[in-house]
Formats: C-alpha cells, structure tokens, sequence
C-alpha cells in the first residue's frame, strides 16, 4: 500500500521540476523535496543509532519542517511535532513523554533544542543534511505502523499522544482528495504551524496529490494581507478558520472576487449562514465551501460540501455533514442506546481508520476505542462530541462532553488548565469552564474561577502570567473571575453548573480610569477594535478580555502599522500600560523632554543567545525594523546603539573615536565580558570595526562581525550638501515608507537630528579605518557590491570575508521582507551562533 513518503517518491518521478512548496521567493521543486527527505531519512537512522525511538520535529521554517516529516516518515520512525511557542515546560514533557531517539531542528532553534531534550537524545540540524550517493536502500515502512504522535490536550492534566498509522493517513488523504478533486494545478493556502493537527492535512494533501503547497505567516503578516497574497499566489485552496475568513472577506471591497479559489475550507469552530453568504459574495460559481468535523483519534469524521446553489436556512448553524465513506457514526444516549434521528447524545464513530490508540496509555484507550461489532477488523472511537443527526442524514455538531471543549480548532481538556491553575501560588482552589456564546454551536473562550489562597492578592495579570510559563496560547484563559467559594454539591464535588451564577469578588487590582498618555490611548483603541469591548484601561490585559493566539497575531500587525515598532512576545506583558511601554522604549525620544535620551537602548531583552549589539547608520537612529527583529526569532536579545544628540541636549560626538569609546563603555556595562555579537548598519560598519579591535586588545573573544550593507568607500558628505527642507522632506518619505520611527512633524526633534547626521559625516570623513582582520559576515546591495574589487574593502578587512548580495539598491537589500536578505540574514546569525558555542 502507498504512503506519503512513496507518494512524494512517485511525484518526484513522473514531475521532478513541479513546484512542491512556495515560501515567498524559495520554490522547491518535487525532485528536491524527495532527496531531501531521503536525506534527512539517513541522518535520523545514522543518529538514532539502532534505536527504536521516535523523533521529534521542532521547527519555525515550514519548507524544513515538510522534508523531516517525510523524512522522519522513510525512516521508519513515528515523528512528534513540538511547537515552538509552546512554554517549555509543557516541551520537556512531552520530550520525556514519547522518548525520542532523535530531534530534527534548524540552526535557530537549535540552542534551545540542548537545553531540553532527554541525555539520550540525538540532536540533528537538517540544513546539514547530504544525499549519501552509495548510501544503503531505505527501509520499507509498512503502512501499518505509526506515522506520528500528535500530543492534545489530556484529562489528568498533562498532554497525551495520540498515535496514527500511515494506512490511515492514506485514506484521510485519499478520501478528501477525491470529494473536492485536488490534484496537480492545485496551490494549497499552509497559514499556520506545522505542529497544528487540523492543519495538516492540507500537507499531506498537497505532497501525495500533486499540489503545490504555499506558505503565509499569520502570525507576521496577519489578516489584512492575506486577501492580496491569496491572489498573487493565485491560490486555489485556502484552509482557515471562519473568523480568519470573516474578518478579511469584510475588509475588502464590494465586488473584490477571488478568482482562484475553487475550494474554501473552514474549520475548527461554527460555520453560519452569514459565512456562506460571503463566501457566495466573495467566489465565482464554481467554487465550494467545506466544513467538516474531524478529530486527531479518528480524521476526518463527517463532510459537508456546500455551492453555491445550496439551499441553507437563514441564521442557521451549517452541519458538519454526512460521514464519509469508510465511516460509520451512530449518537448514543448516556445509556448506551442508540439514539433516533433528531435526538442529541455522543457521537460515536467506527471504521477501520480509527487511531491505533493512545501512547502508552492503556488505561485511555480502554476507555476511548473498542473493536466494531458489526464490521471484521472495524474498531470504534467515543468521541467526546455532542451532536444529533437530521432526517438528511447530515450532523449536526453540539459542543464537547464533560471536561473536553473545542475552541477554534483545538481540542481542550478542562483538567489539564485546572492544574496548571493549581499550581499557581496564589490560587487555592481553582475550576475552568468554557463560555459559549449564545449564537453558537460551540464554546469560544475560557473562564477561569478561582479562589485566592489567604492573604494572596487578587491580581488577574499574575495569574495569566503563571499559566503563559506552562501553557499555550490557546488554552489560556480569557477571563478570569475571583470568587469567595467554588460551588460544590452536598457530597463536596464541584458543581460546574453553578459556577457562572457564583458571585463575583473585585480584584485587588485598581484599574486606571482612562489611558494615561496618548500612546496608552491608541493601544487601547487597537484592543477595543479587535476584541469589540468596552473601553480598555491600562491594566488590562489582552488575553483576560477575550484575545487569543489568532487574535494576537492581528494586534501586532496592526501595532506594527500604526506605530512602526516591534512589540514582541505578547507572554511576557499584555497589558495596555505594558504593551505601550515598549513601543515607547522602540521610539526615538522626544526632545521636549528635560533629559538626555541614552546612547543605547534594548529592543529585545531575553534569550539564551549571545546578545546582538547593533550600531546606528548616517541617521544615528537605534531603529531597526521589526521584521527583522522576527527574522532573529524570540531568543535573541538585542541592544542597539543611538547617535548622542539625538536629544537636542548633548553635544555629539566630534570623532568615530569618541562614539566608539562611549558605546564600548555602555556595551560593557550590559555584558561585562565575551563571547560578543556586534553588528552594524551601513556607516556603522566604520564605529564597530573600533569597538571589536579594542575588545580583542582586552583579551575579549569578538564572534564574526554582521555588517549590513557597509559602504564600499569612505562616505561622501550627501547631507551635508542638503538644505534642511530637503532633509526634512527625506526623512518625512523614510518614515512614511516604514524606514524611520522619528517624529518628523516635531521641529526640535529635526533641528537636533540635522545636527547629529552633519557631525556624524565631518567625523566618518576625518576618520583613516584601520584594518580588521577578524571574520565577517557581509549582506550588500549589487549597489554597492559594483566596487567589491577596489582596494578600500580588502584595506579595511583583512581577515576571512563571507559576502551575500541581497538585493539591488541599499533600500530593498536591507528590507526584512525581502526573501534573500532574510535567508542570508538566518544564515549568518546562526553561523555566528555556533561561533560561539565552541568558544
């Protein structure tokens, strides 16, 4: 029987030159996906050594990610996906849990890879990995063993893994191919991580059948262009949430169509008739609507397929649909009888492609699956879910039984929050339920009540602080209420009934009355867009009032745009107040204020990296643009350099020298000693070469140098021939175009911003370079890469040289969204990072 990995094998035969996967610029055709994952396949057995274990896949790149699932898959290994984002208590885990002989990772992550995994655990970065041409014949994977552990959330408050073979995910692949026709032509919408169970199948879809997978991140580049990318892609397939699809569809303009698209499926939460009605709006006659209910123990379980000359009731709540063929589903009453068409019970489902059950669990197992009475080799799943079937034969989908909910996607266990609640030390008692809104099918956040330990401070914001270090995302609460006593029933249980009805305390918090400055202000008016509430004060917390990780990723979008600054991890503070903070710490200072601003200033505080210490260009400005800040990832802690005088206070400095000295002097105040990571923009490049000669003449270990565009000459003096209006009038358009985070409009500011950039020219032209002959790593414009071969770059660097052109002028080389500046950046930053991990 065929699998994925003989699949793609095939697809690489017949169409080597077809495009499997498209992340913005990098294609990659099927012929070299296939010898990826044949390569990777090697590396796993050549590292698991014999061992029987299986191997866990800890990715943020998803063209990667793809080759070690099908590599993991010719292995013969099961593979584990891990979430990056997950806390890392919840990581080390599931690590220890599914006893891994190998973990597949990127250079990025893979510092954070060591400080987790089990001692016995083989760590490969798959960026090395080389097709072996003598090397032996793979294995042959039987299509009954297991293709992977997909860990969910569990009732006795820890994750489980739930196992499925490779048969199995044949017949998901196969049965879904075949109801909507995907097939080669098809371009496949991946928006989201790889390690998100309902998407991927979209995947596995794309490898077996021929299409072409492309690649969008949500997270980065939210919903507000996600409309233009799906037609400059010309995407065909597009998997979403409703909410995702709602949102955009309502942004755009009355007759935008999507001409593409031929199949739009929506999953993890209720499809209404409203829904439909944009998708008819929104699509030309040809293309459907898909909406199904699946879960991980058992794929997919029923379809519907809805045209658009399907007749659906106004208000109502599409169902999930009929059972596809291969299943069978009957509703049970809570007695074990089978229910009649119309009456609501447990939905139980049976087929031969049911999950070969829990990892490790038998206990789970016993509970969840059975064999099938009426069919030989048939097994059946107790799925939790609530639903009735109609006199059509379609389901309808009611919502979760007992402690397990589904909320956008992601199935939930109740149990498994309500211990991490327990844990807080602020908490004595706690219980967690999910709210549902009135107009839906099914839940759409978390509540959590609980009641405070004696003498504990009620303080919401600590206690989501506690659950973010052990949770995900989308299992943390979005409200939480203190009560004087959880309700019990007369034998002491807790009442669950009850618990919305149970009275409320204040919490010891006081909440500002309004937003204290005008940045709190738009903070909260972007809170109050996305999450349609009431007015927010600067204590709140964007996760308390009802914001979840899809959410998240729109309000830094638009913080992004309506500010020009990277907010960050939204774990470590979501508060108005807090999330304001470091968009001011981003801005350049205001003047008007009675203070020197300082000559450095952090832009990413936490990681386990070697902190990145970057130098100002012609501008003198520490702005760096927070794309690029995404490009470094969450464990990179940066500092950047800000030219004195920005202020209008201080004088600046007269010579490179003096800047050198001075942002030496701060720089050894954060770390006081190596291994040092410094960068440089342009013009900078002349500032950094001093600060690393003078760290080596300490005894300092200085890692390669990042130079970002360097000039191929001394500078000429092109502001200094400027009029201010001229100036002006330039700064005005780089901030317009997303270059500056200055406040142009503001006359001091500009006044002392002229004087700084004219004394930074007068002193880069009295400076004579000395030579450097430390490594450096160089990304430069074609530009300025005409004069690679004149003698000021090989005068100035004398010792080894890497050099990437990334783009055209200085403006597009140095642009984070640009796809060959950004593959080059990676590739850099983490050949500086495993510098200096053998220092």
């Amino acid at each position: 029987m065929t699998t994925i990995a003989t699949s793609l094998a095939e697809r690489a035969r017949r169409a080597p030159d077809a495009v499997a996967i498209v992340d913005n610029d990098v294609r990659v055709s099927f012929a070299a996906l296939d010898a990826q994952a044949s390569a990777i396949a090697r590396q796993v057995i050549a590292a698991s050594n014999g061992r029987a274990g299986n191997v866990c896949l800890f990715f943020e790149d998803k063209v990667a990610a793809i080759g070690a699932i099908v590599g993991a898959a010719r292995s013969g290994h099961a593979y584990v996906p891990l979430d990056a984002g997950d806390p890392e208590e919840r990581l080390r885990f599931i690590l220890q849990d599914c006893e891994p002989a190998v973990l597949l990772t990127e250079a990025r992550l893979a510092a954070r890879a060591r400080g987790i995994v089990p001692d016995d655990c083989a760590i490969v970065d798959v960026a090395h990995a080389q097709a072996v041409a003598d090397a032996s014949p793979l294995p042959v994977v039987d299509a009954a063993s297991t293709a992977y552990l997909y860990y969910t959330s569990g009732s006795t408050g820890q994750p489980k893994g739930v196992a499925q073979s490779h048969a199995n995910l044949q017949f998901f692949v196969d049965s879904y191919g075949k109801a909507v026709g995907i097939g080669v032509g098809d371009r496949i919408s991946m928006l989201y991580k790889f390690s998100f169970a309902a998407g991927i199948g979209g995947i596995y879809r794309g490898v077996a059948l021929g299409a072409t997978l492309c690649a969008y991140d949500m997270q980065r580049d939210g919903i507000a262009s996600l409309a233009d990318w799906l037609d400059r892609e010309r995407i065909t397939v597009l998997h979403t949430f409703p909410m995702v699809f709602r949102e955009m569809a309502k942004r755009l303009g009355p007759k935008r169509l999507f001409p593409h698209l031929r199949v739009i499926h929506l999953g993890g939460e209720s499809v209404f008739a409203d829904d439909v009605d944009l998708f008819r709006a929104r699509t030309l006659d040809h293309c459907v609507l898909v909406h199904q209910l699946s879960a991980t123990e058992c794929g997919i379980i029923a379809q519907n397929i809805v045209g658009h000359d399907t007749i659906v009731p106004d208000g109502a709540v599409l169902p999930v649909g009929r059972p596809i063929d291969g299943v069978r589903i009957e509703i049970h009453r809570d007695d074990g009888g089978i229910a009649p068409r119309g009456e609501a019970g447990e939905v139980i489902v049976f087929s031969r492609h049911v999950s070969p059950g829990y990892w490790r669990r038998p206990e789970l197992d016993a509970a969840a699956f059975s064999s099938d009475p009426l069919q030989p080799g048939g097994r059946s799943y107790r799925s939790g879910d609530f639903g009735r079937i109609d006199d059509d034969g379609n389901l309808h989908f009611l919502g979760r039984k007992g402690s397990r909910v589904k909320i956008r996607g992601h199935t939930i266990d109740l149990a498994e929050v309500e211990a991490a609640l327990a844990s807080c030390p602020e908490v004595a008692h706690g219980a967690v339920a999910a709210e549902a809104d009135p107009a839906q099918a099914q839940p759409m956040r978390l509540v959590a009540y609980v009641e405070s330990r004696h003498g504990a401070v009620r303080d919401p914001s600590a206690v989501r602080r506690h659950l973010a270090g052990r949770l995900p995302l989308h299992m943390l609460p979005g409200t939480i209420v203190y009560v004087v006593a959880l309700p019990r029933t007369p034998g002491g249980k807790l009442d669950r009934k009850l618990l919305a009805q149970t009275t409320a305390l204040p919490a010891d918090v006081v909440h500002a009355a309004a937003p204290r400055d005008a940045t709190e202000a738009a903070v909260a008016h972007v809170f109050e867009q996305l999450l349609k509430a009431g007015t927010s004060a600067p204590d709140d917390d964007f996760f308390l009032l009802g914001g979840d990780s899809l959410l998240a990723g729109e309000l830094l979008a638009r913080l992004q745009e309506a500010f020009g600054v990277h907010v960050g991890n939204l774990h470590e503070d979501a508060t108005v107040a807090g999330i304001a903070a470091t968009i001011r710490r981003g801005l350049a200072q205001s003047p008007a204020q009675a203070r020197s601003i300082p000559v450095i200033v952090p832009l990413w505080r936490t990681g386990r990296e070697p902190p990145l210490f970057i130098v100002h260009g012609r501008h003198g400005q520490a702005f760096v643009s927070p794309h690029f800040m995404q490009l470094l990832g969450n464990d990179q802690p940066v500092w950047a350099f800000q030219a004195r005088g920005l202020d209008g206070i201080r004088e600046p400095h007269a010579t490179l020298e003096a800047m050198a000295d001075e942002y030496l002097g701060e720089l050894l105040g954060q770390r006081p000693h190596g291994p040092y990571f410094l960068g440089a923009l342009c013009a900078g490049v002349f500032i950094v070469t001093i600060m690393a000669r003078r760290l080596r003449e300490m005894g300092e270990t200085v890692l390669p140098l990042l130079l970002l565009d360097p000039p191929n000459s001394v500078f000429q003096r092109g502001y200094l021939q400027m009029s201010e209006e001229q100036f002006v009038r330039k700064m005005k358009t780089r901030r317009a175009d997303g270059g500056s985070a200055a406040p142009v409009d503001d006359p001091a500011y500009m006044k002392a911003l002229i004087r700084t950039v004219h004394a930074f020219e007068r002193a880069i032209a009295m400076h004579r370079p000395l030579p450097y002959d430390g490594d450096v790593y160089m990304l430069s414009s074609s530009q300025r890469m005409q004069g690679a071969d004149n003698a000021f770059l090989r005068q100035l660097f004398t010792g080894g040289v890497e050099r990437h052109e990334v783009g055209s002028t200085h403006a597009t080389a140095l642009s984070p969204r640009n796809p060959v500046f950004a593959s080059s950046l990676q590739r850099c930053v983490g050949l500086i990072r495993e510098a200096a991990r053998s220092v």
